[in-house]
């Protein structure tokens, strides 16, 4: 006898052994106990769930010799023929290769003939939204008025695309995916039945690999035995699925928040000539990020699809993170996914992503920056019990402080706040703050006029007397060859635009604060 594989042999026979469809087979089962049977079904819901298994599992109850019955006997001759396919009562029918109308008047005309050994003639339609528009038509009169020997059962992974006016004709039933423990769970009961030695962390990856999807885990499993023969190891899930080893994981992450790009390319190099698939390794990455959001942002790992040890881990080093950042690296991860579908070189995404994450600034929150300018304010204020040298302040209480400043100042001229972004923070002491800034002679002017302004939010943000000095290096402008005027019909122009600047001071005003210059 040729080998049955285990999605197969362990195909459900009744409704009490569907499993993660709770909902769904009690529903039916005290349909059927009592008597309101429905004579149009429609089971929605992901690849593998247990679609027509179900299906298959209500026309037994359905044409079973005691019943119909939510217990029929599976080795009754009917029982047998539906599960063997040769029921002449119950027809499958798929809608991909039967989708056009010709097969479906065909069914409309045999649907009359009545069941010849059963109680219905039932039709089973699997895929049905692939049906075509005329063919669904077609089917809308029978469904509304069926002989009362006639029960239709449509199956779809794709709701969406039947008709509405099929969908109110029929019962709808919505298969929900399984969880990962359900699958895990069940996948254990197998082992044991085969006599199958599992590490719950392979079991694990496999239902993880299935997607919530029961059929694929058994293929998954079946798959992993004839690699791994009665030993199923997570070493083994992983050679045989590609699985990534989640250690590659924590120490990308590790690189990354270290933001040291040497090593990040080199590791990056290895993983791409080892022949690791780099959309499946930042898929991974992307749902690593995930987990250590959700333990930083819970404090536990108790929406985690990992091993306890992992979980353990998990919680550590999400402590390392700030919630801003890992946002970050999930926007740029996913980004990263979209840009490699259509890059001529996706290792080269694939580096510039990693890179990229790397060279994030650390956020900081606004409460922190606050804490410490009230702080500073604190300590300038308390009145000191005898004249002592005031402790110079921390580099880093004035670098914040002039940031502060150059915020403040681009709310009123974002001009101006972007020239002195371009200034470089050359030495802070106490009370006094060096800049150094390459820019344009007229840009110099325009920092001059506000310097005092300048210097005026930076006492008031320390809540004491700070001294800005700053020094400019000019940068020559580049001169028009081919259009423009120069020496005394620039010097002209220049004094009518002054003159037009102060006859018109809101004109003045928007080429100071947008910062245009003449253009000759």
């Amino acid at each position: 006898m040729s080998y049955v594989v285990i999605a197969r042999r362990y195909r459900p026979m009744q409704f009490d052994e569907v499993v993660g469809q709770e909902h769904i087979t009690q529903t039916l089962a005290n349909a059927i106990k009592n008597g309101r049977i429905g004579q149009a079904y429609i089971f929605s819901g992901p690849r593998g769930v247990g679609k027509t298994t179900t299906a298959r599992i209500l026309a037994m109850a359905l044409n079973a010799e005691e019943g119909p019955t939510p217990t029929p006997d599976i080795n009754s001759p009917v029982c047998q023929a539906i599960i063997q396919g040769r029921s002449m009562d119950v027809m499958e029918i798929d809608g991909a290769s039967n989708r056009r109308i010709e097969e479906i008047r065909n069914l409309r005309e045999n649907i009359n003939y009545t069941p010849s050994e059963s109680r219905y003639r039932i039709y089973i339609i699997d895929e049905v939204h692939m049906l075509t528009n005329e063919a669904f038509n077609a089917l809308l009169k029978t469904l509304e008025e069926p002989p009362p020997h006639a029960v239709f059962i449509f199956a779809t992974t794709e709701i969406h695309r039947v008709p509405a006016t099929i969908l109110s004709r029929c019962q709808r039933y919505d298969f929900k995916r399984i969880p990962i423990n359900t699958i895990v769970a069940h996948l254990e009961n197998i082992c044991k039945q085969e006599n199958i030695s599992a590490e719950a962390d392979a079991l694990l990856e496999v239902a993880k690999k299935a997607d919530g999807s029961m059929r694929d885990s058994q293929s998954i499993l079946d798959q992993i035995i004839s690699f791994s023969g009665e030993s199923v190891t997570l070493q083994s899930v992983q050679q045989a699925l590609g699985v990534l080893d989640r250690e590659i994981l924590f120490t990308l992450s590790a690189l990354i928040r270290g933001h040291d790009s040497k090593a990040i390319l080199l590791q990056a190099r290895e993983l791409f000539t080892s022949g690791v698939d780099l959309t499946e390794l930042l898929m991974a990455l992307e749902e690593h990020f995930r987990n250590l959001l959700v333990c930083r942002a819970m404090g536990s790992a108790e929406l985690l699809d990992v091993s306890e040890a992992y979980a353990e881990r998990y919680v550590r080093e999400a402590a390392q993170y700030e919630e801003r950042d890992l946002l970050s690296y999930l926007t740029l991860t996913g980004q990263a996914l979209q840009d490699m579908k259509w890059a001529s070189h996706p290792y080269l995404k694939f580096e510039l992503s990693l890179i990229k994450m790397a060279h994030l600034p650390t956020a900081q929150s606004v409460e922190t920056l606050l804490e410490k300018l009230k702080t500073l304010k604190k300590k300038a204020l308390t009145p000191k019990p005898s004249p002592q040298v005031a402790e110079p302040q921390p580099e880093m209480d004035l670098s914040a402080l002039w940031l502060g400043a150059i915020r403040k100042i681009g709310q009123t001229s974002q001009t101006l706040g972007a020239i002195l972004e371009q200034a470089e923070l050359v030495e802070t002491a106490p009370g006094l703050i060096r800049t150094r800034l390459h820019c344009e002679a007229f840009n110099r002017d325009r920092v001059e006029k506000k310097r005092s302004e300048l210097e005026k939010y930076l006492c008031s943000l320390a809540g004491a007397p700070v001294k800005l000095d700053m020094e400019y290096i000019i940068e020559k402008a580049a001169i028009r060859s081919d259009t423009g005027a120069s020496g005394p019909d620039r010097q002209k122009k220049l004094a009518q635009l002054e003159k037009l600047k102060k006859e018109n001071p809101v004109f003045g005003r928007f080429v100071e604060e947008l910062g245009l210059e003449p253009d000759f």
